[in-house]
């Protein structure tokens, strides 16, 4: 699952560049932030890699975006929840760089409540973005790690840009 997950994030990256560079004599005046405030929602089949199994997973996320010199950064919150018999949470602290202004990485060290344990979680997450209006629709791939859990989900991405 681990290489699974690696192959379809460097999948991602190379469809991304590519289409950045054949759309870049077009976008030349496209690329930059057209909006500040980010919320976003994240949804897919989770898999638990402890348990070997599927359940139903949600992300939320608020970002705060920014530009630095001539790159796209990121900083907010995101609270996810996986639904199954050993249900849990977590709270993060999301980080993220936007190589381009489709595609957003981020990093998101945060806290895992489970039912016997509250753990130092980390997510790792790539978003490749459609605008349409202010609502960006596309695909999301997602890996966190506790020391007591581990779990990945490929899914939907839905943001509205404000």
């Amino acid at each position: 699952m681990k290489y699974l997950l690696i192959i379809i994030l460097l999948s991602l990256s190379f469809v991304s560049f590519g289409q950045r560079e054949i759309d870049s004599d077009l976008d030349l005046l496209e690329d930059h932030i057209d909006h500040h405030n980010h919320f976003g929602v994240a949804t897919g089949p989770v898999y638990v890699i402890n348990e070997s199994e599927f359940a139903p997973g949600l992300h939320l996320h608020y970002m705060r975006l920014f530009e630095a010199g001539n790159a796209h950064f990121g900083v907010g919150l995101g609270v996810e929840a996986i639904f199954d018999e050993h249900r849990h949470y977590a709270t993060s602290i999301n980080l993220s760089y936007l190589p381009f202004h489709e595609l957003t990485l981020s990093i998101a060290p945060g806290i895992q409540f489970a039912p016997e344990s509250e753990d130092f979680t980390t997510h790792f997450e790539a978003v490749y973005e459609f605008e349409i209006g202010k609502v960006h629709l596309g695909p999301v791939a997602e890996y966190a790690w506790a020391p007591n859990d581990a779990h990945a989900m490929i899914g939907l991405h839905i943001g509205f840009g404000f």
